[in-house]
């Protein structure tokens, strides 16, 4: 079955004009650069990822057909995963893991003239760090033959944070870093050629000295930090404004306009995110997982799961993860065979449990973050077989 289809000249011209409209009349965006894919002319556009945006701020970008390499998540749901597939024939990949099935979609769409849209990545940045990005990568661009276009998101971070989707005033824009042709790269090792991209896409806003305004800035911070960095508590922050402040001590953080932090205690030395962040991992590894006491337990929705079929809820409750379990109610879960698992969104954990894909829900100021984490602490399929790239206990 061919998936560049005559309708997508259409569907992606109103696609193009309708995501023009929203990212720079909502979110504020702008394009710096624009690029015209010539007749007979495939690209592949790689850019870092800052928000769930990502792909409709590029669009305006590029006159033509481009597919985007997105999460298989999109396709959840009966009418809406039809009717996006209908739209768009986006490649789906599987969050975390290496997926063949889509390696050969993305081949196939350059075979038949598109053109596509990934990010390297694979996930949106939580504290502004670049997640890992294989070195086999450039094998994959080779095999495309396409032309390069690297492309950076800029402010994305400072407008729409990953931990959360109120919009903060600032400056948000896009522009093309640099072009590379196949004639040009042909002469790169792939060393060479993949250093380049992952230089290339390396964005970090905290740097740039430009302010992002909001009474809220801080706002549910919870969903990526869990552990108080002075009395070591967990599950007892709460946000409010632009702090973050612990229920069991003293602790306050203040997530300041230049995307900073600072706190009440001159013993904690944090002045960004990813400090904290760092923190936070060599926390869950000195956690002790010999008993099997309940680790972690959040009020949540559990979700099967399939590609074009409404999401069926099998419990919704208390859910509690133990050394050797993950229990939904009557529902429980070997820890060994959690397969993947990763976050959506911020907000939502999905999970591939012996070939059977699962979403948890919770509430506003749930953080799906700290079991995925552990899962790379336990013996779980996943952390066994090092199927996780993305947010294993290694420092960024």
């Amino acid at each position: 079955m061919k998936r560049v289809l005559p309708r997508h000249k259409i569907t992606y011209a109103i696609l193009r004009f309708l995501s023009f409209i929203y990212t720079r009349w909502i979110l504020g965006f702008r394009c710096k650069d624009r690029y015209k894919i010539k007749k007979g002319e495939s690209i592949i556009v790689l850019s870092n990822h800052q928000t769930d945006s990502d792909p409709l701020c590029i669009f305006p970008s590029f006159k033509g057909r481009l597919y985007p390499v997105a999460t298989d998540t999109i396709y959840y749901g009966k009418f809406k995963g039809k009717l996006f597939n209908w739209w768009s024939a986006a490649i789906t990949k599987k969050k975390g893991a290496v997926d063949k099935e889509c390696i050969l979609s993305m081949l196939k769409t350059v075979k038949e003239g598109g053109s596509l849209i990934l990010f390297p990545e694979g996930n949106r940045t939580y504290a502004e760090f670049q997640f890992y990005i294989t070195p086999n990568f450039a094998k994959l661009i080779r095999r495309l033959s396409c032309t390069i276009v690297l492309y950076n998101i800029n402010g994305g971070t400072g407008v729409r944070p990953r931990f959360s989707k109120a919009r903060r005033r600032g400056k948000f824009y896009g522009k093309i870093r640099r072009v590379i042709k196949k004639d040009e790269y042909d002469k790169m090792t792939d060393d060479e050629l993949f250093k380049v991209i992952k230089e290339s896409l390396k964005v970090f806003d905290s740097d740039s000295g430009l302010l992002y305004k909001s009474k809220t800035r801080a706002e549910y911070l919870e969903r990526m930090f869990f552990v108080c960095p002075k009395c070591e508590s967990v599950a007892s922050l709460n946000s409010h404004g632009s702090t973050l402040s612990c229920e069991k001590c003293d602790f306050t953080l203040e997530y300041n306009e230049n995307l900073t932090i600072s706190t009440s205690d001159t013993n904690i030395k944090f002045s960004k995110l990813l400090d904290y962040w760092n923190w936070q991992k060599r926390f869950v590894k000195k956690i002790d997982v010999t008993c099997n006491d309940i680790i972690f337990s959040d009020k949540v929705k559990l979700l099967k799961c399939e590609k074009f079929k409404n999401n069926i809820k099998l419990y919704e409750g208390l859910a509690s993860l133990c050394s050797n379990s993950f229990i939904f109610g009557d529902i429980k879960f070997n820890i060994k065979d959690i397969e993947i698992a990763s976050v959506v969104s911020g907000t939502k954990l999905t999970m591939t449990i012996t070939g059977v894909d699962y979403l948890v829900l919770g509430d506003e100021r749930f953080n799906p973050l700290k079991y995925v984490l552990l899962f790379n602490k336990l013996d779980t399929y996943m952390k066994l077989n090092r199927v996780d790239d993305y947010f294993t206990l290694e420092e960024n």
